[in-house]
């Protein structure tokens, strides 16, 4: 099967069992590479090229340039992976303290309990939901969204981004919540249906998907009063409202068509290539 077939068919069964692009997915491959995210990975190469400088010379001195480089590469997966796991240990703690659970912490993650927990202190937030995966069938998405939460007589979506950014640090220019964060809340905001049974996740082309069974349990999407960003780091936390108005949603509307070319119509629009004609003929 060439590679073209197994992406028709990927395509095929996802529309036959309601199989549903998720929000991250869709925006990531909607907006492309953003001016932060290049910025970042450049630094975390140079960073390594730099502060590891002997292993870089000894590559360059047994002429193994293509190691060097898939060394070199290798720095930003291998930085997105400790920050993916940062993040889901800060959402687990979150998680905790929102079904009265005291979470379990270790020498990494104790600061950024502190944090979660002046938070709580300073807002006394009721949790309504938490982890919970959202579905718009009518558009095609779903996702998991972090929380739904009571602060100061509204009813607000919220979602939680992890940094290890020190404000204070002279090199820090830049911290979460960054502006996406918009597009995803107004997704998660603007969902059907929010499940009451955990998430059916999966991966096509190493992108992911809900499938959506009818079976399950549902709840319609409650109604909220508007949307914030908890950013949290072992040094500080930040609560920033979010706007999730119809200007956001259409916006978020652009960014799922630029999705549906990347994810879709690009790998179908090119055909075989054209060979002359036989002389014969």
């Amino acid at each position: 099967m060439t590679q073209q077939q197994v992406v028709d068919a990927g395509q095929q069964a996802m529309a036959e069992a309601r199989r549903l692009w998720s929000v991250t997915t869709l925006i990531k491959a909607g907006l492309g590479a953003g001016e932060q995210l290049i910025d970042w990975a450049s630094k975390v190469t140079a960073w390594r090229a730099y502060d590891d400088i002997e292993i870089l010379t000894a590559y360059h001195n047994k002429g193994q340039r293509k190691d060097a480089i898939y060394w070199l590469k290798g720095a930003r997966f291998e930085q997105r992976r400790v920050r993916m796991a940062e993040g889901s240990e800060v959402h687990r703690i979150i998680e905790a303290y929102a079904y009265g659970r005291k979470p379990k912490l270790d020498d990494a993650t104790a600061p950024y309990d502190v944090q979660i927990r002046k938070f709580l202190e300073d807002h006394n937030p009721t949790f309504e939901a938490a982890e919970a995966p959202v579905y718009n069938l009518t558009y095609g998405y779903a996702g998991t969204m972090d929380l739904i939460l009571v602060i100061g007589g509204k009813r607000v979506i919220v979602d939680a981004k992890t940094t290890d950014k020190n404000p204070d640090d002279p090199e820090t220019r830049s911290m979460p919540p960054y502006a996406d964060v918009a597009l995803q809340l107004v997704a998660y905001a603007r969902a059907e249906r929010i499940g009451t049974s955990p998430a059916n996740m999966r991966t096509f082309n190493r992108r992911r998907y809900y499938v959506y069974d009818p079976d399950l349990g549902y709840e319609p999407m409650p109604a909220l009063d508007g949307a914030m960003a908890l950013a949290v780091s072992p040094y500080n936390y930040r609560l920033v409202p979010v706007a999730i108005d119809d200007e956001v949603w259409a916006m978020f509307g652009y960014v799922r068509e630029a999705a549906r070319w990347q994810l879709s119509m690009s790998q179908r629009v090119l055909g075989p290539d054209v060979t002359p004609p036989s002389k014969e003929e």
